[in-house]
This record gives C-alpha cells, structure tokens and sequence, in this order.
C-alpha cells in the first residue's frame, strides 16, 4: 500500500471514522455524567534506603543502584499487596465502627450511611468490643474468614465502590520522588477523611510488615548461628577435656619442656659418656704400659688379701660415688664417700710400698716410683670403668623415655590439633554470629528508619472531573477501531484491485482497464465521463494498433474473442462498450454473443445472438454460427463472447481463427488455481498470446492506466497529492512556472 493510496482510503472513510468517534464519545459521556468526586491525599515517606546511615557501614560508601532499585521494588511491592491492602481495610473498617456517630474528620455522612446499610446494628454488636480496637479487628478478621461465601462480606471487602475493599485500596499510587529516599504514596476516593485515614492506616501497616519481614529473616539467621556456636563451644570443652585427661594420666606438665628438657640432659651425658671412654682408654693404655715395665708377677699382687679386699672396697666405694655424682645430690655422703676413698688409697699405698719398696723393675728401676704410677693408673682405670658403667646404665634410661615421649607426643598432637580445630570452628561460627547479630541490628534500624515526612493531608477539593479526558479516549478509540478495521481489511483483501497485481496474477499483458461505474455517488468529485471516455479509447487504440501489427493486416474481418473464466466478470459489457466505440470510429463491428443485450443498451453495430449448443461447440468457422444473409467479409471487427470457459465448454477447432484473445477479468475478485487452469488450457488453443482487460477498477487505480485521472481539487489537494506521491521535483517545477 503506497502513502498515497493510503490517505486517500483514508479520506474516503473519513466520515465512518468521525461518525464512530462521535458515536463512542456520546456514550462515554452519558455514562460519566454522574461520576462522583475524588477527593486525593498524599503522604511522603523517607526511606533511608540510598542516603541512610547503615550500621554495617559506617563509613562513605558507594550506593550500589541495582540493589537499592531492589529495595524500592520490594518496599513498592510490600505497600502494594493484598494482605497490605486487606489488613488496612480490616481497620479501616474497625476504626469507622468504633465511631458513635458522624465524624467528618473520619467520614462524610453519606459514608456513614452506606455504612450502616452494609453493616447491621447486630452484627454490629458482634464485631465491636467497646474500647478494644484489637479485638474488634480480631472479631472482623474472623467473621471474614468464616463468612466469606456471603453476599454481604463480598459487598464489603470485595466490591471496587467499599472504601474497605482491598479492589478499591488498590488504586494507591506509589512513586519514588526522582532520585532521592522518598516514596510518595497518594489516594483518591469520594470522602476526603477515608483518603486521609487510609494512608495513615497505610504507613503502620506497611511499616509494620516490613519490620516483620526484615527482622524475621535476620532472626532465624541468628538463632542458627548461635545453636552452632553452642554445639562447637561444647566440642571444644571436650577436646580440652580429653588432652587434660591425657596429661593427667602421663604425668606430663609441659610435653615441649619436659622433651627440651630432657634432650639436653641426654646431650649432656653423651658428652660426659665420650669423656669417660676417652678417659678409660687412656687409663687402660697407661696400666698396660707400667705392667711391661714392671714385668712384675701381678698374681703376687693379687694374692695380697688385704691389699685385694681394700682394692674392692674403694673399687664399689668409687662407683657409689660415681653415682650419687650422676643421679642424687646428697653433699654430706659423697664427702663421707669420698675421705673413705682417700683413706683406703693411702693405705693401699703404704701396704704395695712395703712390700715392694726394695723391689726394682728388670730394667733396674726402682719399683717404687713406677708402683705408685701404676697404682695411680689402676684405680683410675677402675673408677673410670665404674662411671661408664654408670653412664650405660643412663643411656638406657635415655632411650626409653624417648620412645616413651615420642609416643605420647603423636597423640598429643593429635588432640592439640583436634583442639585448634575445634578453635577454629568455634571463632569462625562466633565471627558469623556477630556479623548475623550486626545484621539484625542493621535491619531492625533500617525498618525503623521509615519516617514519615509529609503525613497525609486532608483534601479540602476535589480533583478535577475526567469526564472530558474520558470522552476523549473515548472518541479516540472510536475513530481507531474502524480505521484498524478499515486498513486491516485493505490488507487482508485478496482480491485482484490494481492492474500490476493482475499481471502478475494472470502472466499476461494488460490491454486496457475499466473503471468501477457504481462508485459515482461516493466519489462525486471524478469526472467519469472523462474517465470512461478515455479508458474506452485506450481500449479500442491499443485493439487497432494489434490488429494493425498483424501479419495480414490488410485482413478482413479481425475476429475478436473476448473470454472470461468465471461469470460475472463483466465481459458482455465490456464488448457492448468496446463494439460501440469501434463503431463510432468509422469502423463495421459485428458482435457475437450467447447472451441478450439489455433493453436499455443501444448498440451502434450488428448484434448477432447464438445458441451456445453443440451445433456452436462442434463449429469450425465463424461464419457456421452467423445467421444466413450476413457476410463475414463486410465487417472490420467481429467480436465472439463465450460464456465462462471455466463452467462451459467452448469449440476449440473454431477458435484457431481468433486473432486476438481477450480476457475480461474483474478487479474486485481473487484469482485462484482453477482460474490459471482454466487460462492455460484456452491459451493453448488460440493461435496468438492473449491480453486481458481488468474490469471494475476503483477509480483512482485507474492512474496506473491512465495517469491523472481527472478531478476537482484545490490547490492544497493538488499539492499534498503531489506530496504524497513524493513528487518533489514537480513542486518546485510547479512553483518556479508560477
């Protein structure tokens, strides 16, 4: 659909357009006339959300947008619920029945009349606790839940005109004022103290809700948080118990002490042992030098009783020492221990000296200097060999409470570690419920932060009536909902309208096309008797240029076959239109025709009428179903109309002679398979391609044809069609000839 065409299908239906506006418009306004007044109360409240102080953070912060569009959205959902809604028209209607009579701070006196007519004086008497605003709304709650199938619980808490229902509580508006913290929450009803009362009912419930909600979830967030603290406070205690238990039962203290302690003795009496093995070689060596030198016969030595019981004595006396050097630290025996040794060495001293004073060596050396040598070496030989014997028997001390300590050191790792563990769990969990309890903190002060700002005014007017805006509307959808229909139906409509359309439908070439005759009354301001004069022109100029094209053109007569597939087409007339014309050209035109012309129609040319029978259908010539006297050869033009190819069979050998095949087809139907069928079966037996005239065009598609279509219009029309058609160029042409 061009721009063109669409306004002036536009035009043309413009007066159903107003029509229907003006009709739609009338009725909205019967139907508003008597539309109460509204009465609107604002209240302003601060949120806090964006800008407010949080206890989680007290610094400067970045305002995270999406999360405090998530909290507008939420708060504006909470206002807006039902059960919001429901809950203050509950006390809403509590607060107006506790009223003993008329007050106009609350409700008009038509309010409170309405009222009593919904609510009886006894069930009245049910509902109201005197002095009790709770457990009145306790009893309307009730009542509600159990009566909740009867008409008149319905008429009150269901029905859009109760200032109790949540319907008409649904009308609140709820805006964030721009960018800031504030919600602007108004109302309108018909009594200016209910639009008033209801917001103010509004703001505690609301603000109410969202405490509940908020501080119900941190709560069960704390309260998990604190039974897990508990149970790991309680697994703590027992791995603290079950190491206490394990020190108590090994007897250890300090297991890192005691361990130090006890390898630094065990390194201590390393060292001492290496020094007395070094020692006792030393002495060993010494001994086994002096005997070779002496080369003495030691068992006369040993035989010695005396000298041999002494030598025990300070033998077992040098190791008691040795040991209470090691392991006690007893002053007054160890020095008792040690004047006896001293006292058993000098007297086995003076016994080997007697006895071997004039004793030499074989070498000659006195005896007495080398006796005394080895005496000194062989005692310390024996002390010597009593301290390492001594210090193995610690060394196995040593190893054994090293295996012991290494045993309880692995398991007390283990529950030290079990402990820190426990620890661990115990402060991570402590951390998450301080941070839960912060939380809660925070929300229960962000639920009290909602403060209202601007409490809601009593409105003295009334809002402007939108009567005048509602009859706008309304006329508007009048005037849209035929136009809708009315291009809906121009795209929807399949049927074959404009000349270009048919040639791709039909894969022929146009010959001419024939306005729609009916259309005279609608569009009064075409001239068609120009249009039909030159539609019928072009139609017989373009017969008389194929004919002239002919190879035998000098031929006489042309014969003409005019044809359509389906009846109705118009094809009878138009070869009454086409016949007449020639004929007004000078020219002699016989039409054929199984069909009558009507009474009224004057022909200027020979009209012959057939019998469409099988005498025509079997007819090989033209001239078999002319009557006799008529000669073929007198003629121009003979012009065949057949009845409609698709319904009626037609003579196939006769129509060999056609030499120009016309289909007359009607611009205001569809074309279908069966109508190309049937076009492709007749195409084949005509010698020639045929044309085909589109009938019935709508007149101003008859441009596509003729070019301007001649019409009365101003100069505003002419140059909004030139507009339309985006004929710029001709404007400016237009303007620079003026």
């Amino acid at each position: 659909m061009s721009l063109l065409h669409f306004v002036r299908l536009f035009n043309r239906n413009l007066p159903l357009f107003l029509f229907c506006a003006a009709v739609t418009g009338a009725v909205v306004f019967f139907l508003t006339r008597d539309l109460p007044k509204t009465y609107n109360s604002e209240t302003e409240i601060y949120t806090g959300i964006a800008s407010g102080l949080d206890v989680e953070n007290l610094g400067n912060t970045k305002v995270d947008y999406q999360s405090a569009n998530t909290e507008y959205d939420n708060l504006i959902n909470i206002i807006k619920s039902r059960h919001t809604l429901e809950e203050v028209g509950n006390r809403l209607l509590a607060q107006h029945l506790m009223l003993d009579s008329v007050d106009r701070d609350i409700l008009l006196p038509e309010s409170y009349r309405r009222l009593r007519e919904w609510i009886s004086q006894s069930l009245e008497e049910k509902l109201v606790v005197p002095y009790s605003v709770e457990l009145t709304l306790r009893n309307i709650r009730k009542y509600k839940a159990e009566h909740y199938k009867e008409n008149r619980v319905k008429q009150v808490f269901e029905s859009p005109s109760s200032p109790y229902s949540h319907k008409a509580i649904s009308s609140i508006s709820v805006d964030r004022v721009q960018n800031s913290d504030l919600l602007r929450i108004s109302y309108g009803f018909s009594d200016p103290g209910i639009a008033q009362n209801t917001l103010l009912i509004l703001n505690e419930v609301f603000t109410a809700n969202v405490t509940r909600i908020k501080v119900g979830q941190s709560s069960d967030v704390v309260n998990y948080f604190r039974n897990q603290v508990k149970k790991a406070d309680e697994r703590l205690d027992k791995a603290e118990e079950r190491l206490q238990e394990f020190r108590v039962a090994n007897r250890m203290i300090n297991y890192q002490e005691q361990t130090r302690s006890l390898a630094i003795k065990k390194e201590n009496m390393e060292d001492e042992l290496m020094k007395t093995v070094a020692e006792l070689e030393a002495a060993q060596a010494a001994v086994e030098r002096l005997e070779r030198q002496l080369s003495l016969n030691n068992g006369l030595i040993k035989l010695g009783n005396a000298i041999l019981e002494k030598k025990k004595e300070l033998v077992d006396i040098r190791a008691k020492i040795a040991e209470l050097e090691t392991y006690y630290n007893d002053a007054d025996l160890l020095n008792k221990l040690r004047r006896r040794a001293d006292i058993l060495q000098e007297e086995i001293s003076n016994q080997v000296k007697e006895r071997y004073q004039k004793t030499r060596t074989t070498d000659g050396i006195p005896v007495e200097s080398i006796i005394n040598e080895w005496l000194t070496y062989t005692l310390e030989l024996d002390a010597v060999k009593a301290e390492l014997k001594v210090y193995k028997q610690r060394q196995r001390y040593f190893q054994e409470k090293y295996a012991h300590f290494a045993k309880l050191g692995a398991k007390a790792s283990r529950l030290e570690r079990e402990i820190n563990m426990a620890k661990d769990n115990y402060l991570e969990l402590v951390s998450s419920l301080n941070t839960a309890m912060l939380r809660q903190r925070s929300q229960r002060i962000s639920s009290g932060g909602l403060v209202v700002t601007v409490p809601p005014n009593y409105p003295l007017s009334a809002e402007k009536s939108k009567a005048m805006l509602l009859i706008l509307v309304g006329a508007v959808v009048g005037f849209f909902i035929p136009f809708m229909l009315v291009v809906l139906r121009e795209f929807l409509d399949s049927s074959i309208r404009l000349p270009q359309r048919a040639e791709r439908m039909l894969r022929l070439k146009l010959l001419g096309a024939y306005p729609d005759l009916t259309q005279r009354r609608s569009s009064k301001k075409i001239d068609f008797e120009w249009l039909h004069d030159k539609a019928v022109g072009l139609l017989a100029q373009n017969i008389r240029m194929m004919a002239s094209n002919q190879n035998q053109s000098d031929k006489k007569p042309k014969y003409l076959l005019l044809f359509s597939t389906r009846e109705g087409d118009g094809k009878q007339f138009m070869a009454h239109v086409l016949a007449n014309e020639l004929a007004g050209l000078s020219y002699q035109v016989m039409m054929l025709s199984p069909k009558l012309l009507p009474k009224d129609d004057t022909p200027y040319y020979e009209f012959v009428h057939y019998e469409n029978n099988k005498r025509f259908i079997n007819a090989e010539q033209l001239t078999e179903i002319m009557p006799v006297g008529f000669q073929a050869a007198q003629y121009d033009f003979v012009i065949l109309v057949i009845d409609a190819i698709l319904t009626n069979p037609y003579p196939i050998d006769l129509l060999r002679q056609i030499d120009l095949g016309v289909n007359v087809t009607g611009a205001y139907r569809s074309w279908n398979s069966a109508d190309k069928q049937a076009l492709n079966a007749i195409r084949k037996a005509l010698p020639h391609e045929p044309r085909f005239i589109l009938n019935g065009v709508e007149p101003d598609f008859m441009q596509n044809v003729l070019g301007d279509i001649a019409k009365e219009r101003s100069p505003i029309r002419r140059f909004l069609k030139r507009i339309f058609s985006m004929e710029l160029r001709q404007i400016r042409l237009a303007r620079r000839d003026s």
